[in-house]
């Protein structure tokens, strides 16, 4: 059986209903038909239009499935206006592994400071040891959050570098959530 994309779209604007019913039978409408109808999905979720909470809804769907298709729509939505669907959308995208890293080191310049740290915090979740060189560039960032993430993937992947960048960031960093986690991982690489 296959759902006209007006049947999947229509699904779609019941992800808001009020009613937990109807937005559960939605979601399972919509399930039952992906990812042969993945697309329209892909195209929905892009649709600023839709409440945050459908979007949201919508890419923690494509997050369940892990479709590689899915994969140049996360990293479209780490530009998106709404910090929920990009956090969900780099968490997805980690998910992924090293099936990710190539997409996301497309952003890691990018001038959007949101995009840049989605894929940063992406990139120090799947933490792969070749990739260091983009934390040793991302803990310098003027932006607080690309930082962050920077502080992540320097104590994921550890080493040398490592260690003297996150000893910079706890001593110098005006963030005291940057600072109190680059001790942590100074700790944790201390020991082993």
């Amino acid at each position: 059986m296959i759902m006209s994309k007006e049947e999947i779209v229509n699904a779609i604007q019941n992800l808001n209903d009020e009613d937990d019913f109807v937005r559960l039978e939605a979601e399972s409408t919509i399930s039952m038909y992906m990812p042969a109808e993945i697309d329209v999905l892909h195209e929905e979720v892009l649709n600023i239009d839709y409440p945050k909470n459908t979007r949201l809804t919508m890419v923690e769907l494509l997050r369940d499935l892990k479709d590689p298709s899915s994969m140049d729509v996360f990293v479209k939505l780490l530009n998106d206006r709404n910090k929920w669907i990009r956090r969900q959308s780099s968490s997805a995208l980690a998910d992924y592994g090293e099936d990710a890293v190539e997409p996301l080191l497309t952003l890691v310049d990018d001038e959007n400071w949101r995009a840049r740290g989605g894929a940063v915090w992406a990139l120090a979740k799947i933490a792969r040891p070749d990739t260091l060189d983009v934390f040793l560039k991302a803990y310098k960032d003027e932006k607080s959050f690309v930082r962050s993430g920077a502080v992540f993937g320097l104590g994921n992947i550890g080493g040398d570098e490592a260690v003297e960048a996150l000893k910079y960031l706890a001593e110098n960093d005006e963030s005291g959530y940057i600072k109190a986690n680059a001790l942590t991982f100074l700790d944790k690489l201390s020991g082993e």
